[in-house]
């Protein structure tokens, strides 16, 4: 019987149970426990669910997590099951919400309750069930009561699951099988698409906005609003002052609602904020309370907004913003909000400052971010699949004990996503050892529940003290780093394990994490000052920082086991010129418009300790980029265990990127993994391994990572018996003149445009420039000669021959030689096999390759060395440049006839003879029958 076949005779004999008694199960006193207990756990049993931890004891791994009736005053807080797919048990696929029978589910209360929770997961679908009906709901978009009803996408009634169709749509939707794969985001994925920050029309009505951005959109509002209400009531603040104080205010309100939704809190403090005094005055004293009992950055003594002297914003103000923000009317639900996702929403709420002047406060996009185009976010399976490489294999078969000695760091840490995951990957993988090896968990301290072991508060303030460490040079972006961290260790606390700390062991619940999240400029260290005389505001900017000074035994013990995350992308060109002498002295990788993560590599190398592992995402320009071959370099001298190619990852930004992971030190035997993991990917792709050393052989050093073996042994023979084309000719790009000026000119000296180059061909449309420009003058020995001109637009070699005289723009490159005769050039530049090899040797990605042709790609094709006493290899020589001139003399005879018939006649003989021209150079360069096939494939 199938799966599918199965679950049917389940639910069927579910559905005639509760027909045959329904009176009683419609009765008000049966309650929600037991329709859960007698009908809902046993329907996703049905769906291959492990909803009973039959199979998946550890509490680490289940991909089913069940809240048993847990309610706060008139709201449930939590939602009745929630579903993950393994091995991810981080991202929910789904919610189900379970009432009692006996009342409608068709009703907004429990319909905005139910969305509440996907929305805030950032789940597309929730269901919403008494087992008498099944709802799927729609949460993609913002809760609003008076809209949940329209979100509507499926209703079934318990009679329907005895129609094989009917449950075949929630089987094939729902089913563990079906989840596993993707079934709820292809769903979504045909709904009506949602439009922007707008409305959408039609079946949906209501705002949709991603929980990223509508709770990015508010803090931004609440930013503003307190920006100006400090600045109003205490004028003398200034702009680092005012962003400061206001940043942390918004912090602890975070935290607070953080600790109320999560149940650590039993109280609810912002809805009541204000009953007792002001709602400013009853926010410190909650501050200095919870200061007390949790400790860490967030509530920590202010030297400003703590102060005696600091006047409070209006009340008015204040106010406003904690109705807003409160359980009672914020769609927020901080218990679902994934911890990664706040990362993302702080990480781009950090790229503004606050601007204050004597007469305004405005938000201005800080210069770094300005120049960047924004802020770019690492999406979290990038993350995750960074980490799972490097610490995962670091702590892999280790015991706590032994990983409690690791350090593991990201130097750029911004939010603090990259830490976060390494802090959640250390807690999985603990957990689940102790589940292993239950003798030692209850030694260590471990929590034993119904026989299942879980990590104790205390063991993961340990882990979070000992092994993660994390440097910015923003000090806003090391607070939210702390922040961040500390809503990780949480996250599945409540008030009895929080007050443990406290009462049992006389600590509070959140370690100071100040030695280490630091504030501190990571490639540049105190001897920048040495001997030079800086304004204090510029040494303030800069913020020097020694790692030896401010991680002193990890630096003495050989430094970090691994470093991981997303270094800045910033032409280092672009910074003072100060800075730029700095990292020239001090940095072996600068050369040309080199890219500060260049340096950031360079420096995470000299502070990992041997054998430790990098994992960075960088941009892919790195594998071929002429000014990146001393990286590259440094790279080779170190084992690359991966080159992952990951598309164009980051929202809103064309920047196509590839993840690199490298092990410290001495090269090993075993060879680096190249694979791809693409967005809407599931998982990586391994393609294959290849030598390392196989770079060293490339032009530049370039990390060419799509050719094989055998494409390679062509490669070789092909430069073994050839030269360069820059040995033999001269090559220049055309003229720095733009198409506008050009295609102005009705008179001057003939100009060739990009465009009118085809293969063996001139399509000249009348284009013309003054032949008094200077750029003329530059090009004039070369335009006036006989050439071939090759367009640098294109993903292959196009080439042509001009004795025109024409001159030509910089979208083609010009040849002369005296020394070799340019229709055998020619003939050699427009074959199957120069093509393969400019493909093959030149390119490091499968597609769209070089939409531009570089100068250093035309320096090196290889050129046929000829012998000219060899009398049979002349032969093949003058009878290759006899089909060129032919070919030639063909596109001549094409634009010389109008009939149909001649074009064709001609035509079809030109295609003739390119493939004669392609079989004599298969001949000339010496190719077997073998390989010839290999080229012809490709």
């Amino acid at each position: 019987m199938s799966s599918f076949e199965t679950a049917f005779k389940i639910v069927t004999e579910l559905s005639e149970t509760f027909k045959a008694n329904e009176i009683k199960y419609l009765s008000p006193g049966y309650q929600e426990a037991e329709v859960r207990k007698d009908f809902i756990d046993k329907f996703f049993i049905a769906l291959g669910w492990d909803v009973n931890h039959d199979v998946q004891k550890n509490p680490y791994e289940q991909e089913v997590k069940v809240e048993r009736g847990m309610n706060i005053g008139k709201a449930q807080k939590r939602a009745d099951y929630a579903f993950f797919v393994k091995p991810n048990f981080s991202d929910v696929r789904f919610f189900v919400e379970a009432k009692k029978p006996s009342r409608s589910l068709y009703n907004p209360d429990d319909y905005f309750q139910a969305i509440r929770y996907g929305w805030n997961a950032n789940t597309p679908l929730v269901v919403l069930t008494d087992f008498e009906e099944l709802h799927i709901l729609d949460s993609r978009f913002k809760p609003d009561i008076n809209y949940s009803l329209h979100k509507l996408i499926y209703r079934y009634h318990f009679s329907e699951y005895l129609n094989s169709e009917k449950f075949a749509s929630i089987y094939y939707l729902l089913s563990h099988n079906e989840v596993s794969e993707n079934s709820i985001q292809k769903l979504a994925d045909n709904l009506p698409k949602p439009k922007g920050k707008g409305y959408q029309k039609g079946l949906f009505k209501g705002g949709y906005q991603s929980i990223d951005e509508s709770f990015l959109e508010e803090l931004d509002d609440i930013r503003l609003t307190l920006a100006k209400s400090f600045k109003k009531m205490n004028p003398d603040l200034g702009s680092e002052i005012l962003t400061e104080a206001t940043q942390r205010t918004i912090d602890r309100l975070v935290f607070i609602r953080f600790l109320e939704d999560k149940l650590i809190e039993p109280e609810h403090y912002v809805s009541e904020f204000g009953n007792k005094g002001t709602a400013w005055n009853d926010f410190l004293t909650v501050s200095r309370m919870l200061d007390t009992k949790y400790n860490g950055v967030v509530f920590k003594n202010h030297s400003v907004i703590d102060s005696p002297k600091f006047n409070g914003p209006f009340d008015d103000d204040f106010s406003d913003i904690c109705n807003e923000l409160s359980h009672v009317n914020s769609a927020y639900d901080f218990n679902y909000i994934p911890i990664h996702i706040l990362g993302s929403i702080y990480e781009r709420f950090l790229g503004k400052i606050i601007h204050a002047t004597a007469k305004q406060v405005k938000i201005e996009e800080k210069p770094e971010v300005r120049k960047a185009g924004g802020v770019y976010y690492t999406p979290q399976y990038i993350v995750k699949y960074i980490v799972d490489n490097t610490v995962g294999k670091q702590i892999e078969g280790k015991k706590p004990s032994d990983i409690s000695k690791l350090k593991f760091a990201d130097i750029a840490c911004g939010s603090g996503s990259f830490l976060i995951t390494v802090f959640d990957t250390i807690i999985q993988y603990v957990g689940k050892w102790y589940n292993e090896n239950p003798d030692s968990a209850n030694k260590d301290g471990a929590i034993d529940i119904g026989g299942e072991w879980i990590l104790s508060l205390k063991q993961k303030r340990k882990i979070l003290l000992e092994n993660i460490f994390g440097v910015d040079i923003d000090y806003q972006a090391m607070e939210v780093t702390q922040l961040s961290l500390f809503l990780k260790l949480l996250e599945d606390e409540t008030t009895a394990t929080a007050n443990e700390m406290m009462v049992l062991f006389k600590e509070q619940i959140l370690p100071d994490l100040s030695k280490n999240i630091i504030c501190g400029n990571s490639v540049i260290e105190t001897d920048f000052f040495v001997d030079s005389m800086f304004p204090i505001e510029e040494e303030r900017n800069i913020k020097v920082m020694n790692f030896k000074d401010r991680f002193p035994e990890i630096m003495k013990n050989g430094g970090f086991d691994v470093i991981v995350g997303n270094p800045p992308y910033v032409r280092i060109h672009n910074l003072d010129g100060k800075i730029v002498d700095y990292f020239l002295t001090n940095y072996k990788v600068t050369k040309g418009q080199i890219d500060i993560y260049s340096i950031f590599i360079e420096k995470s190398l000299k502070i990992l300790k041997k054998n430790g592992n990098l994992g960075y995402i960088v941009p892919r320009f790195i594998q071929f980029n002429l000014d990146s071959d001393l990286v590259r370099k440094l790279l080779l001298e170190n084992q690359i265990v991966n080159i992952t190619e990951v598309g164009m990852p980051f929202k809103n930004a064309s920047t196509e990127c590839i993840v690199i992971i490298i092990q410290n030190g001495e090269k090993r035997l075993f060879n680096t993994q190249i694979c791809e993991f693409y967005p809407g990917y599931s998982e990586s792709k391994y393609l294959k391994e290849m030598d390392q050393n196989f770079f060293y052989e490339m032009p530049s050093l370039i990390f060419n990572t799509i050719i094989e073996l055998e494409e390679y042994s062509i490669i070789k023979k092909i430069i073994n018996i050839s030269v360069p084309l820059k040995c033999v000719s001269k090559i220049r790009r055309g003229m720095e003149i733009g198409k506008k000026e050009i295609k102005e000119n009705k008179s001057g000296i003939k100009v060739l445009l990009g465009e009118e180059v085809t293969k063996y061909n001139i399509n000249y449309r009348n284009t013309f420039a003054n032949p008094n420009h200077k750029e003329a003058n530059r090009l004039k020995n070369i335009s006036e000669s006989e050439k071939l001109l090759i367009r640098r637009v294109s993903d292959k070699l196009i080439t042509t021959y001009d004795n025109g005289k024409y001159y030509f723009i910089k979208n083609l490159y010009g040849i002369i030689s005296t020394d070799v005769n340019l229709f055998f050039i020619l003939g050699l530049l427009n074959s199957k096999l120069l093509n393969f090899f400019f493909k093959k040797y030149f390119t490091s990605k499968k597609e769209e390759i070089f939409p531009e042709i570089q100068s250093y790609h035309i320096d090196s094709l290889p050129i046929k060395k000829i012998d000219f006493e060899d009398k049979s290899e002349m032969t093949i020589v003058n009878k290759l440049i006899s089909l060129v001139e032919i070919v030639l003399e063909s596109n001549k005879k094409i634009s010389l006839f109008a009939s149909e018939q001649e074009i064709a006649f001609w035509e079809n003989k030109k295609s003739s003879l390119v493939n004669q021209i392609d079989k004599i150079v298969y001949e000339l360069y010496e190719l077997s029958d073998e390989e010839i096939e290999i080229v012809e494939n490709n």
